[in-house]
């Protein structure tokens, strides 16, 4: 029997050292303005700032659209900014969307650049 509750959407973020955050669950529609909201304060002091995406799930456009407004902050804010172990599917919407070049230079180790 199907269960007809909907399931449940989230994004998680751990910091597992100073300036160092792992993120998990999803970078989607319905996850994105949470996250940016969780996020933004991070992006206050001029720190290094690194994200581990390796336990991201699933991600939309409005997962490139949150990995863009970092990039945007960490600029304004002065932050250096690395983006590390992206997933496949992030890294296939990153090269499909034609974003790279805003992003790769925040790609951190096994991360690449998706531009072609």
């Amino acid at each position: 029997m199907r269960s007809s509750a909907t399931p449940q959407r989230f994004f998680a973020l751990h910091r597992e050292a100073p300036g160092r955050y792992s993120v998990s669950g999803e970078m989607t529609y319905t996850t994105a303005p949470q996250a940016l909201q969780r996020t933004a304060k991070l992006f206050r002091q001029p720190a290094p700032l690194v994200f581990d995406l390796h336990k991201v799930l699933r991600a939309d456009s409005a997962g490139i659209a949150l990995l863009i407004e970092w990039v945007r902050l960490a600029r304004k804010g002065g932050v250096a900014l690395s983006l590390e172990n992206l997933p496949d599917q992030v890294e296939n919407l990153v090269r499909v969307s034609g974003t790279g070049g805003l992003l790769s230079p925040c790609f951190g180790p096994s991360s690449k650049p998706t531009n072609t």
